[in-house]
């Protein structure tokens, strides 16, 4: 299995296009009403631009963040200060090597982020970091997407699918694609392209491509790995509903657990 620079690739453009990229609407008020039933301070793992630690932060919680990504964090500085905020507290680090001095009621994982950490080594010791982080019944929550890519039968490479655009602060429209490039299903990892377009009216005027890659978790597994690392596994919903994860659950299974 190739592994790749997660730092790289949430940096520059992709980071550009985070910042612009502000639908909230899926899992936010999933993790807010974790957050507010847990009451004291919440952690964003993988927050990015801000993209919900922001909205939290602007209704009056307590949440700090934690990114991979230095030119997302500085965006989400940026951000912050144009609306207004405090300054949010945030630290630049991987969430497998997560080590700062504060303690939280609540840990959440937005946007699938867990299976960026492709060594299974790392995801355990990954586990383990945010145990420690945790108060005694602190509540870790986050989403594991339900991944079709394994599927029997699909050819790879992928052709370009369109992913995200935005517009850019200086006028420019970035267009960004993503293509599986291979979907091992005995290693249960997936291997994807993604490209970044820079048009300025019509004219294209920059182009790059870079390699990413995570792994996907049955719900089996997933439970496995956190009983192992310390945490008692409360429920599993699906698609961000208060409802148990079951075969008509498309998207998403939601993992709620509290450290023993």
């Amino acid at each position: 299995m190739a592994y790749f620079d997660e730092a790289e690739l949430y940096s520059g453009f992709a980071a550009e296009m985070w910042a612009a990229y502000d639908e909230k609407g899926w899992d936010h008020a999933y993790y807010k009403a974790v957050i507010l039933a847990n009451g004291g301070p919440a952690l964003d793992i993988g927050c990015g631009t801000g993209r919900l630690l922001r909205s939290y932060l602007q209704a009056g919680m307590d949440v700090d963040g934690v990114d991979i990504s230095a030119d997302m964090l500085a965006h989400c500085k940026r951000l912050a200060a144009e609306q207004g905020l405090r300054a949010p507290t945030l630290y630049h680090q991987p969430m497998q090597a997560l080590d700062i001095p504060r303690r939280y009621t609540t840990i959440y994982i937005p946007c699938g982020s867990l299976a960026c950490v492709m060594k299974r080594d790392e995801v355990r010791e990954t586990l383990r970091r945010f145990h420690r982080h945790l108060e005694p019944d602190g509540e870790l929550v986050f989403n594991l997407f339900i991944e079709e890519e394994q599927t029997a039968g699909k050819t790879f490479p992928s052709e370009w699918v369109g992913w995200s655009k935005a517009d850019l602060p200086d006028g420019r429209k970035l267009q960004v694609d993503r293509r599986v490039m291979k979907a091992d299903r005995i290693d249960q990892a997936v291997t994807e392209h993604r490209r970044y377009r820079i048009y300025d009216g019509e004219a294209l005027v920059h182009e790059e491509i870079r390699t990413g890659g995570y792994r996907w978790y049955t719900h089996n597994e997933a439970l496995w790995m956190l009983e192992a690392t310390g945490f008692r596994v409360e429920k599993v919903n699906g698609d961000y509903k208060d409802e148990p994860f079951s075969e008509k659950h498309a998207g998403t299974m939601v993992i709620h657990a509290r450290r023993v």
